[in-house]
């Protein structure tokens, strides 16, 4: 049985997984998981959320109104660099290095620069 400690770890990681296929499925149209996963996975979020309301949970003021009625990333305009990041890391682990592009050019293949390749162009 989970412990106290163990159910909030566990909130900690549904928030950031949530967070980062959200952005992959709205924000880049390339979801890794299947949407019943990602509603299992939304559901133990919520009801976490519902068992600790305090509790402490990264991107809580984004995540938060995101699981209301249909618990959807929808709304969420901007997301946390780190959350970026980590989504494109998962992308570019699971779909391989296709087209032989570096970590860099992956991302810049999908609309986004970063910030140390921009700094290596200059």
């Amino acid at each position: 049985m989970n412990t106290k400690h163990d159910e909030l770890s566990i909130l900690r990681q549904r928030a950031l997984q949530f967070l980062v296929h959200s952005f992959l499925y709205y924000r880049l149209g390339e979801p890794v998981i299947s949407d019943t996963f990602f509603d299992q996975l939304t559901e133990e979020l919520r009801s976490l959320r519902r068992n600790y309301p305090d509790a402490e949970m990264p991107y809580s003021e984004l995540i938060d109104p995101a699981l209301g009625v249909e618990a959807s990333g929808f709304m969420i305009r901007s997301y946390p660099t780190p959350i970026v990041s980590a989504a494109f890391k998962l992308l570019y682990a699971m779909q391989g290095n296709e087209n032989n592009a570096d970590f860099f050019e992956f991302a810049e293949q999908r609309g986004y620069q970063t910030l140390l390749h921009s700094e290596a162009k200059a």
